[in-house]
């Protein structure tokens, strides 16, 4: 899994990362200030053209990051599948809503045109579209 992470690593994080190792490496965690900076160069980072980027607006929280930080992966991988799999959910339902009710319309109007008496006229867009 790690690897995977690794292969999409984007320029910007290995541009932050870089600049976490000249800074100390892990040592950067119990300070503030650093942290601060590292905060303040990733709100900094240039983002290519076309992608759109997410900037928090709450302000600096150095025990919030220190505790995110320090998190063990498998936990936090844990916390977000739950939230992924309530999301994915509302999305799956939200679908078959809307594919049930697109087979409801097209059922009724092959009813309606099976149901329908010789005085109706069935309409044959590709004989309208062709001239006849």
């Amino acid at each position: 899994m790690m690897e995977m992470f690794q292969k999409f690593v984007t320029p910007e994080q290995k541009q932050l990362a870089v600049l976490v190792e000249q800074k100390g490496g892990d040592a950067v965690i119990d300070n503030e200030q650093i942290m601060r900076e590292l905060s303040d160069a990733e709100a900094s980072v240039s983002v290519p053209a076309g992608v759109e980027r997410h900037r928090p607006t709450k302000k600096f929280d150095l025990a919030e990051i220190q505790h995110e930080i320090r998190d063990d992966p498998a936990v936090a991988i844990g916390k977000n599948a739950e939230f992924f799999d309530r999301k994915f959910g509302i999305q799956r339902r939200q679908i078959q809503e809307d594919i049930e009710r697109a087979v409801t319309r097209e059922g009724d109007r092959i009813i309606s045109a099976v149901t329908a008496g010789p005085y109706e006229r069935i309409v044959d867009p590709v004989r309208i579209f062709n001239g006849l």
